[in-house]
């Protein structure tokens, strides 16, 4: 009960579900630039103070749906006795997830939206970036690298991936996350 004796208001998964395709809809055609909640609450057939009431900044709204959308990139390394094969399959799949339209986007949207708002940068870190690198180096440490040499191999391949689908989009060949992949294991296998 809220203070005058109401019930606290819930949400309406049919309005969420709405406001969350429509803001998934808009930041694919116009971007995050251009991404406004009065088109968001326009499109989704809700009012702007819906949407307010649920999110506190269109930062906010980009990153649950961004969030939501993660897991279709968030899988963990395969764990079979061959650790190059692994590394290399899922090193494959996050470059052809984050190549494709949506991933693509996500990936431009994930950069410039943690950029513009040091809350929005934490969430998304927390929900996206940290559990990439956490599966990458996990695998790393299940194969015997140490700690050190875990973070520092899951950094190398995350971030060279990651960074060159942030400069080339989606004309990154996704073979050469494989290649890439496969050149960080044999540098940190010979340290």
């Amino acid at each position: 009960m809220t203070a005058g004796g109401e019930a606290p208001r819930r949400r309406s998964e049919k309005s969420r579900v709405a406001i969350v395709g429509a803001t998934r809809k808009l930041l694919m055609e116009r971007g995050f630039d251009k991404l406004t909640i009065e088109a968001v609450a326009a499109r989704a057939g809700v009012g702007k103070q819906t949407i307010y009431r649920w999110w506190p900044s269109r930062h906010a709204l980009v990153a649950d749906v961004i969030l939501e959308d993660a897991d279709k990139i968030l899988r963990p390394v395969e764990n079979t006795s061959d650790l190059e094969a692994d590394m290399c399959a899922w090193a494959l799949a996050l470059a052809g997830a984050l190549t494709t339209a949506r991933g693509n986007a996500m990936l431009r949207i994930l950069t410039i939206a943690g950029l513009e708002h040091p809350d929005t940068e934490a969430r998304l870190r927390a929900g996206f970036s940290a559990p990439l690198h956490d599966s990458v180096r996990n695998r790393l440490r299940a194969a015997g690298f140490g700690d050190v040499s875990a973070q520092d191999a899951a950094d190398a391949i995350v971030g060279g991936i990651v960074h060159a689908i942030q400069m080339e989009g989606r004309a990154f060949p996704p073979h050469r996350a494989e290649s890439l992949t496969r050149m960080v294991l044999a540098g940190a296998s010979a340290g």
